[in-house]
Parts: structure tokens; C-alpha cells; sequence
């Protein structure tokens, strides 16, 4: 099953566009509109050409100013980055109860959704 999320969340990475914000807890820094978009944008070209510190610097600061999907992208690096990436990348323990918070909030919108949608 572990194998499965984890190629399940690289291989959605490679072709989604991470747009979905969420609004982060304590600390975070803001990001205008443009400058979240150029920042995502960068994280996404360094991953997808194997940048991977590049890549997961990008990533950690959006996630550190709220972004939902940034946030998953960096947990899985911070996690999963030696076997996967042949790097092992930081984030503090409060960090990665910020992201890991981000990342709940965000599945609980989308099935509040999902359940609106339905009629549940």
C-alpha cells in the first residue's frame, strides 16, 4: 500500500498544477499572488528536471505560508527523500505539524465537498 500512495502522489505530482490554497496556522509568511505563482512554478520545473533541493526548498516555503499541495509534496520529500530522491532534507517538528494540519484541512474541504455534492 505504501508503494501505491507513494507512486500515486509522484506520478499526480508530474502532472498537476497546484492551485488549491488553504489558510496556514501561526507563522506563516504571505506570498502575493504573483510570487506564489512564480515560486510554484519554479518548484514544479526543478522537480519534474530532477532540481530536488531546489525543488523541496520551493515547496517548504509555500508550505510555510499555507499552500495545501505544496505542503503534501514536501512532507513526502522530507520523508521519503533518501529512498526515493538520494537526499535527506529537513523540516522541524513543528513544521511538519503545520504541513501535515495543511494537508488534513485541505482532504476534509474536499470531502465536505465530495458529501455536498452528493447529498450526504
Amino acid at each position: 500500500m505504501r508503494y501505491t500512495l507513494i507512486g500515486a502522489l509522484l506520478s499526480g505530482l508530474a502532472v498537476a498544477t497546484i492551485s488549491q490554497t488553504v489558510p496556514a496556522q501561526a507563522l506563516k509568511t504571505e506570498l502575493s499572488g504573483a510570487a506564489q505563482s512564480a515560486r510554484q512554478a519554479r518548484a514544479e520545473r526543478d522537480f519534474r528536471t530532477g532540481r530536488y533541493a531546489s525543488a523541496y526548498a520551493s515547496f517548504a516555503a509555500l508550505a510555510d505560508a499555507g499552500h495545501a499541495p505544496s505542503a503534501q509534496i514536501a512532507l513526502l520529500m522530507v520523508r521519503h527523500g533518501p529512498a526515493l530522491f538520494g537526499s535527506d532534507w529537513f523540516a522541524t517538528p513543528a513544521q511538519q505539524m503545520r504541513w501535515n494540519a495543511l494537508v488534513i484541512n485541505a482532504a476534509r474541504g474536499r470531502l465536505d465537498l465530495e458529501d455536498n455534492e452528493r447529498g450526504d
